[in-house]
């Protein structure tokens, strides 16, 4: 009767079980349409503001428009073939779809969306990797995947506008999760979808993604876009100090030590550890994948990079978190953990994300350039009067508005005489702007151009001689 009994109490409890097993995944997918939602609400107020960058949202904005006119890959802000820089193909499905709403909000969806995306990709991913026997291992990888998109790191490339980095990470995850499932042929595809960021972890197929994934590199990176580039800078420019190339930057021990110790850069790597409790340190083997692309982070000279701002902080996020996942499986292997314990898990992130984090309402967010109003109904009528075809030179919070056309540069790079020049009066000054060189080149307009337009906050300037 007793043996009855329990096997009747038992039934409810294992269905129970099996119905409630959607609310796992559902947390992840609810925490990635709550920052989808805020980071492309952030992302279009800095855009309607007037106070984003023209490197590199006006940039890629420019190609993909010159893309849906049948002008190819040219990007004006590069005088060249964008494909010789970047090889990113993907800008032909948005492309595609720019085809029918030519409009840079489709480059900030596709971003927001992207780094939304990794919530879920990360919770099928960990689940996979976590033991199935355990019962807190669908709560610790809740708890480690559904803070991801609010991390400090995940700000960064938020703040960062646009770039084809911002999608890649789920599909890394994606493909872990298809190697360890054994999915051969969703890990091909989802491979070559995430090349930036390395072969995952596979089962037997791992000679074929690895061969898969070399040949993209020599085809795609080492033939095709070389012979695009047809000169210029190359791959490792910024790495010539290295080599002692660099007059500017003498190289010693004590440069390579205190580039590999930037606190920038160390405040970064310590907010994902803890957005990770640490749990990358259990798998120390695994960790040593992060240590080649801090490397390539932190000794090029390029400062973003170097201090892990912005979408570069990407590359070094799929080694270590694939380093935490393995970790938290060992952690679970060793020990028994209550899910009320593993859920702690999901505090140190959010606490980190708002202290360490610089898109709003983080503590170091720069509130100003989010909190300027909609502006871009003025700008059209003050740009009303010049032609679709003509070449712009605008201020660089301008720009991304004034990129669908053949040639567009920000003020006063690359700019000639056949240029229209629209200025912000009350323009931001972004990272990529020198102030100096900007108003000197703002108060030599008047000795060869006309003031066509100033309604007080826009202004238009004439081609010279027009």
């Amino acid at each position: 009767m007793t043996a009855e009994a329990t096997q009747v109490r038992a039934i409810p409890t294992e269905r129970a079980r099996s119905e409630a097993w959607w609310v796992f995944p559902a947390v992840p997918l609810l925490a990635a349409a709550i920052a989808f939602a805020w980071t492309l609400h952030g992302e279009l107020q800095r855009m309607y503001g007037m106070t984003s960058e023209a490197w590199d949202l006006a940039y890629d904005q420019q190609v993909i428009w010159n893309i849906t006119q049948g002008q190819g890959f040219y990007s004006s802000f590069a005088r060249a073939n964008f494909l010789g820089i970047h090889f990113e193909l993907i800008f032909v499905v948005l492309a595609a779809i720019e085809k029918l709403w030519p409009s840079p909000t489709v480059l900030l969806i596709f971003s927001s969306a992207g780094l939304a995306a990794i919530a879920p990709a990360a919770y099928l991913f960990f689940r996979a990797l976590l033991p199935a026997d355990r019962a807190a291992s669908p709560w610790l990888a809740v708890s480690l995947a559904a803070p991801i998109p609010f991390w400090a790191a995940i700000q960064e490339p938020a703040r960062d506008f646009f770039h084809p980095e911002n999608l890649a990470l789920p599909f890394a995850l994606l493909a872990a999760w298809a190697g360890i499932r054994d999915q051969v042929y969703t890990i091909a595809v989802l491979a070559i979808l995430m090349r930036s960021y390395g072969a995952p972890e596979i089962k037997k197929h791992w000679r074929f993604v690895l061969y898969l994934a070399g040949a993209w590199f020599l085809i795609g990176t080492g033939i095709v876009q070389q012979t695009l580039r047809q000169g210029g800078y190359s791959d490792f420019s910024y790495y010539r100090w290295v080599l002692g190339l660099d007059p500017n930057m003498p190289v010693s021990p004590l440069a390579i030590a205190e580039a590999l110790v930037r606190p920038q850069a160390l405040v970064i790597l310590a907010a994902i550890f803890g957005s990770m409790f640490a749990l990358p340190l259990l798998a120390p083997r695994w960790l040593l994948l992060a240590v080649p692309p801090y490397l390539a982070d932190v000794l090029s000279e390029h400062v973003p990079q170097n201090d892990l701002h912005l979408h570069y902080v990407l590359l070094l996020l799929f080694p270590l978190m694939v380093a935490g996942g393995i970790g938290a499986r060992n952690l679970l292997l060793r020990r028994s953990i209550k899910p009320a314990v593993a859920l702690v898990a999901i505090i140190p992130p959010l606490i980190l994300g708002w202290g360490t984090g610089r898109f709003p309402p983080s503590v170091d967010a720069r509130a100003s350039v989010y909190e300027r109003p909609n502006s871009v109904a003025d700008l059209r009528h003050a740009t009303a009067m010049i032609p679709a075809d003509a070449p712009v030179n605008a201020d660089a919070g301008l720009c991304v508005w004034l990129a669908n056309r053949h040639t567009i540069n920000d003020f006063p790079d690359k700019l000639d005489n056949g240029a229209y020049v629209v200025i912000d009066e009350d323009t931001y000054i972004g990272a990529n702007t020198d102030a100096a060189l900007r108003q000197k080149a703002l108060d030599a307009l008047p000795s060869s151009r006309r003031l066509l337009y100033d309604d007080g906050r826009f202004q238009v300037w004439s081609p010279v001689g027009d």
